[in-house]
């Protein structure tokens, strides 16, 4: 299983991003964005510089969460306004 994990590069990042993204026009109310977003986002570090896996996958989780913050900002401004 890690063998996969190993192999993953910013083209990976970067399909995976679209298809999240594709499936946010399904209406998923936004939490397919924050995970697209967060995989554009490693996607396109990866571009500039080169990672272990590993620190790909923090990055990926740190930037689902500060998606998912986001997000939840946004939601609670248009839900108070």
């Amino acid at each position: 299983m890690t063998e996969l994990l190993h192999h993953v590069n910013q083209w990976h990042w970067l399909a995976f991003s679209l298809l999240m993204l594709l499936l946010e026009l399904s209406r998923l109310k936004g939490w397919s964005f924050v995970v697209g977003a967060a995989a554009f986002f490693v996607g396109l570090t990866l571009h500039f510089e080169v990672m272990t896996w590993p620190f790909q996958w923090t990055l990926f989780f740190i930037g689902v969460l500060i998606f998912a913050f986001i997000r939840a900002l946004v939601v609670n401004m248009k839900s108070s306004g």
